[in-house]
């Protein structure tokens, strides 16, 4: 549910994004706009000459047969994609060539894209997604193991590391963001609990021993406890995986 209502909030953000149309009408005043965050107005438009309009209006009058879509650069050739898929084979980063919200541009207009060029982008998203993935699961297994979570103060949170992934765009935020939520969460259980347990170790050398009715009590709660720590790792050696 979370990541349908990303994919869909992506796909209205992106509609705000500029392409360029070439109108088979004229209009000589211009048309204002509250929806466009980079600019207020569009038009005017005359017939045969390109004009510049958020993709929504964009994909209106194409739908009326009042303008035609010119591609953007780099979805209008396939050579082109063809060369941003080689960029992202060659290189262990993400490709800037690529605008934030491409895979919801490309899919909104995926009526005027040749096929074999729809082929090619297919081709980028599963190679970038494979790309994350894969730095990702490097991250799991080094930072996140060689960097346990500390905190100085009882009061002050469990920090998670930083991730910063140039050139990663809409599409693949919404894909991994939710996962990766769930994961830094469950590895921070699993540190805290490991750092809270040695803390109650040492406090419990300290203590006079309690009573067999508590000892039973503490029992549960410990074979509960780690009925949970199994089930986190177990999605943490999926996420591995």
């Amino acid at each position: 549910m979370v990541r349908l209502s990303l994919c869909n909030q992506s796909s209205f953000c992106s509609e705000n994004e500029l392409v360029t149309i070439i109108p088979s009408f004229n209009y000589d005043n211009k048309v204002p706009l509250i929806s466009s965050p980079d600019q207020t107005d569009i038009g005017p438009f005359q017939a045969g000459l390109p004009t510049v309009v958020p993709l929504w209006i964009a994909k209106t009058l194409y739908q009326r047969k009042l303008a035609q879509i010119e591609l953007p650069e780099w979805l209008a050739s396939e050579q082109k994609l063809v060369e941003i898929l080689q960029e992202e084979r060659e290189s262990a980063l993400l490709t800037n060539q690529l605008p934030f919200y491409y895979y919801e541009i490309a899919r909104s207009l995926n009526f005027c894209v040749p096929k074999q060029t729809q082929v090619v982008l297919q081709d980028v998203v599963a190679l970038r997604s494979d790309k994350l993935r894969q730095h990702f699961h490097e991250l799991s297994r080094t930072d996140l193991q060689e960097q346990p979570l500390m905190k100085d103060d009882e009061d002050q949170p469990y920090e998670l590391p930083m991730i910063s992934v140039t050139g990663i765009a809409s599409h693949e935020i919404n894909k991994v963001g939710p996962f990766l939520q769930r994961a830094f969460s469950d590895y921070g259980f699993l540190t805290k609990r490991a750092i809270d347990e040695g803390m109650n170790k040492a406090s419990a050398g300290r203590q006079a021993s309690t009573s067999g009715d508590e000892d039973l009590g503490k029992q549960s709660q410990s074979q509960e406890s780690s009925r949970k720590v199994s089930m986190v790792r177990s999605r943490l050696r999926r996420f591995r995986s």
